[in-house]
């Protein structure tokens, strides 16, 4: 390969980790995540992945509890035979923002199907996650950032924000998207686990 070739393969590499990047905050563990360590503007690389477990290996369940933006209590094991989605997200994430519309489009389609949704809000003030919610018109909760105890609770699932988690009726977690998703992939996620017969 010359190093002209070589270069422009580098370079578009390099485009491409740029497009499926994750907005991270520069830590390698779910704790120093958690205790925000690090500068929030940072990007880690997300490899964009989709991954779908099948019933019979779904081995984690994940609670969520916590307070949500508008100072309400939440806790995801009262939605045990719902399907539940949960995103990550920060207003300081660029790929947060590009796919908040695809988040609420899925959500006002699959709200008859009792699909609920919940956001996790990472490293900021509730009153800029409330304008974020504002800016998206999104309509479905989502939890403050407490310090780090929510993220602690997803069990290093969600390495870097966005990261979304599909959990099945039992509340184990049935899908996962590394970085940002997009309408039609989310919806597909959600119909496959909709169409799992209830246990």
């Amino acid at each position: 390969m010359s190093r002209r070739r070589g270069a422009r393969v580098a370079a578009a590499v390099l485009a491409a980790a740029a497009v499926l990047a994750g907005c991270g905050d520069g830590s390698d563990t779910v704790a120093g995540q958690a205790a925000g360590g690090g500068n929030a503007q940072q990007y880690t690389s997300q490899d964009g992945a989709v991954e779908a477990i099948p019933v019979a290996k779904r081995s984690t369940v994940l609670d969520v509890r916590g307070t949500t933006l508008e100072g309400k209590p939440l806790d995801t094991a009262s939605d045990r035979g719902h399907v539940v989605v949960l995103n990550t997200w920060g207003s300081w994430c660029p790929p947060c923002n590009a796919e908040a519309p695809d988040l609420q489009k899925v959500f006002s389609e699959r709200q008859g199907d009792g699909v609920r949704f919940v956001g996790i809000a990472l490293r900021e003030e509730p009153a800029t996650s409330l304008a974020f919610q504002r800016k998206f018109k999104i309509g479905y909760p989502s939890l403050a950032w407490d310090g780090g105890q929510v993220l602690l609770q997803l069990e290093g699932k969600a390495p870097a924000p966005p990261t979304t988690l599909v959990l099945d009726r039992q509340g184990r977690l049935a899908a996962r998207v590394l970085g940002k998703v997009d309408a039609s992939t989310l919806d597909g996620l959600v119909e496959d686990v909709l169409a799992e017969a209830p246990a």
